[in-house]
């Protein structure tokens, strides 16, 4: 049986029949047939109408540390990382897998064997031909080092090369999301000849030096500190792509400076611009700049407080549910956020085919919080406190981790709490500290990514317990949740699945969600169209192929968190035939 542009599931995925709000009434239209896009998501091979080949994209980056998305999650490494690196798939503008270096592929009837034909006479940027060695090489290393690579490909029991455009995956069980696995953000193709030679993937130096990838862009200049260039890669393998010449990202942290840039023009295009809601309401009064809703709601963009459940007081359940009670969600998303965001219900974003709004919620009630932290043990003592505890604040997105944990800090001291913010100066600072589990609470924010098994997962999975950002760090273990997601993981009945998902919030963290913020992508179909390969969500911003949301979301179990005030993306309308800078 032949699969092309979908998942194993033969059954059309529908989304859950609760939808009532307006906004996602409309996604729903756009999502039915497939799981939402991936932040690593990408056009549709078909050339968009008035494409303009040549120009320069101007970007933005808040810094990175590699440019290997084998080694690392996140918009920092995966924005440039998905250009400079291809992938087996693609994800279309209607939500369908597509292939890109794969360019076909066969599914078994048992959906056990998965056979790839891969393009032929495709090259890395060294000239070297990629084989099927290459391919299975990369999900090795990926399933090694990428901080969930186990959650995606511990099912693929063996990889075998019968020639060097075909490889064969053998599985131990179906995986239906195991498809949307294979985009360059999250298993990029590496060059085998470059990474195999013995050291360790992570801190290979390669993933910044003289860097060989595999996509339509490759790297003229990486300044870490200052900026990076990606220029076209003449000989790509996909005809007539890339069209742009080239992409540069100056090192722009401020979030203040991104907006003046961008209304000076010097910023074309803007995604995860970290704006305050003050911000995206000057620049949509901008004359040039567009600011629209539109571009993450398949990646499911989530922030939130998480606990390290290690030690007291966080190792006990009572005390994260009278948290959960003292933070008013609705408050941070009407007041702290100006109204830019929707209350959510749980640990799975609004715009997830799998999310449910049928779950229990904690309504705020500093009443209630303190009756339970009296009866779990924690009255307030005699110097006036009940217990204290550093709450870290990571250097990226200040805009949503600041005044969240601001907040958090003045509605607890309510409940005699003292909390204590301790702000990182970089993000190599935050990254050490929460990796090696030396924390109390922190806030911090993560993808959904297109299947809960990717991007949810993780956070849950007691096997995924690990000192890398971004894995399971607050260290929830709990066998019955292990239990549901395993099943759901491996279930290719689509509405199943979703009842899975769907009680994973009642069983185990009684989640609550903040709303989604957003403002987002831009409409410039008449510009130029990207090359059809992914990163982020520059299809939905280049041909309005996708719309999304931000989803901000609050566990109370494992993380108590705060809330999606995302990111805005902003684009510059510019001339058709974008200039060279």
């Amino acid at each position: 049986m032949k699969i092309q542009g979908q998942i194993f599931t033969k059954k059309t995925p529908r989304r859950p029949a609760n939808r009532k709000t307006p906004i996602l009434a409309h996604l729903s239209r756009s999502l039915r047939g497939a799981a939402p896009l991936a932040l690593a998501a990408a056009l549709s091979f078909a050339p968009a109408a008035h494409a303009q080949d040549g120009g320069t994209l101007n970007m933005f980056t808040s810094g990175y540390r590699t440019l290997n998305p084998a080694v690392q999650s996140g918009a920092a490494t995966g924005v440039p990382g998905s250009q400079i690196f291809a992938g087996l798939m693609t994800v279309g503008a209607d939500y369908a897998i597509q292939p890109y270096l794969a360019q076909s592929w066969t599914v078994s009837v048992d959906q056990l064997t998965v056979t790839f034909t891969l393009t032929p006479n495709a090259h890395f940027h060294d000239g070297t031909t990629i084989t099927g060695e290459d391919v299975k090489f990369s999900l090795e290393a990926v399933r090694e080092n990428h901080p969930f690579g186990a959650a995606m490909f511990g099912n693929v029991a063996s990889i075998d090369v019968p020639d060097d455009t075909t490889v064969v995956l053998h599985l131990s069980q179906p995986v239906p999301g195991l498809m949307y696995a294979f985009q360059p953000l999250l298993m990029p193709i590496l060059p085998k000849h470059v990474y195999g030679d013995g050291q360790p993937l992570k801190t290979h130096p390669r993933n910044m030096e003289n860097v060989v990838g595999s996509g339509p862009f490759k790297v003229a200049e990486n300044a870490p500190a200052e900026r990076l260039v990606l220029v076209k890669n003449d000989d790509f393998f996909l005809p007539g792509k890339p069209h742009l010449d080239k992409i540069v990202f100056p090192v722009v942290k401020d979030p203040l400076t991104r907006v003046l840039m961008l209304e000076k023009g010097e910023i074309d295009y803007a995604p995860f611009a970290g704006l305050r809601p003050n911000d995206a309401s000057r620049l949509e009064k901008t004359k040039g700049v567009n600011v629209t809703t539109e571009g993450y709601d398949a990646i499911g963009y989530v922030h939130y407080l998480e606990m390290n459940l290690r030690n007291a007081p966080f190792s006990d359940h009572a005390v994260r549910e009278a948290l959960a009670h003292a933070i008013d969600t609705g408050f941070l998303s009407k007041v702290i956020f100006g109204g830019r965001t929707v209350p959510g219900t749980g640990p799975l974003h609004t715009g997830n085919p799998f999310y449910s709004a049928d779950v229990p919620m904690y309504a705020p009630d500093m009443d209630l919080a303190a009756q339970m932290l009296d009866e779990a043990g924690y009255p307030v003592g005699a110097d006036g406190t009940r217990f204290a505890f550093t709450l870290d604040v990571p250097s990226w997105a200040p805009q949503a981790h600041v005044p969240m944990a601001e907040y958090i800090q003045a509605q607890l001291a309510k409940l005699n709490i003292t909390v204590e913010l301790r702000k990182a100066p970089d993000f190599g600072t935050w990254v050490k500290r929460i990796a090696a589990f030396d924390y109390d609470a922190t806030m911090n924010g993560s993808f959904n990514y297109p299947d809960p098994t990717i991007g949810v997962q993780r956070h849950f999975d007691c096997d995924n317990i690990k000192p890398v950002i971004w894995a399971n760090t607050e260290g929830y273990c709990n066998p019955d949740m292990d239990a549901l997601l395993d099943a759901a993981a491996v279930e290719p009945d689509f509405e199943k699945r979703a009842l899975r998902n769907a009680i994973l919030p009642v069983v185990t963290f009684a989640g609550l969600q903040f709303g989604q913020v957003i403002s987002g992508a831009v409409l410039v179909e008449t510009v130029f169209a990207w090359p059809g390969l992914g990163t982020l969500a520059y299809e939905s911003i280049l041909r309005r192929d996708t719309p999304t949301l931000l989803g901000i979301l609050f566990f109370s179990a494992l993380m108590v968190i705060v809330m999606n005030m995302l990111t805005d993306v902003v684009y510059r309308r510019i001339d058709p035939r974008i200039k060279a800078r």
